[in-house]
């Protein structure tokens, strides 16, 4: 199963604390995540795109509704009926961490792991992959690590 939570700064301390070439205790580590968090949001409230070095950046866009399709719930109509502006996140990968989460993902597949580690395929993903011949018909779908 999945972690729904995802990698929240006190585990990332403690992963940091993990490592060889660590120098800092885990409080020191865990107030520097959390001012780097407080400065990526402020980046983004501001427009700003934020660079993360060796995975890529994320652009705030700011958008506004055309047409009657796809305009989400929490967007209320104002007196007009037309909806207010909204605003979306978009994330692009560096080519490194791209080539490399595709290299770990087929070397997974090569190994009878279904998916990333943390993130398995699903049922249909698995069905297109078996009859595109990627993954054999025989190969047990509970197997995961």
């Amino acid at each position: 199963m999945t972690n729904k939570l995802g990698l929240q700064n006190g585990k990332m301390a403690g992963r940091i604390l993990a490592r060889a070439d660590n120098l800092y205790k885990k409080e020191v580590v865990k107030n520097v995540l959390d001012m780097y968090a407080d400065e990526i949001q402020k980046a983004l409230l501001n427009g700003e795109r934020v660079l993360i070095s060796g995975v890529g950046t994320i652009i705030p866009e700011v958008k506004t509704h055309i047409g009657n399709y796809n305009m989400p719930v929490c967007n209320k109509s104002n007196i007009n009926g037309s909806p207010p502006p909204y605003t979306k996140i978009r994330m692009t990968r560096t080519h490194t961490l791209t080539e490399k989460m595709n290299q770990t993902l087929l070397k997974n597949i090569d190994n009878g792991i279904l998916g990333l580690k943390k993130l398995p395929f699903d049922v249909q993903q698995i069905n297109i992959l078996k009859n595109s011949g990627y993954i054999p018909d025989t190969l047990n779908e509970n197997k995961e690590k």
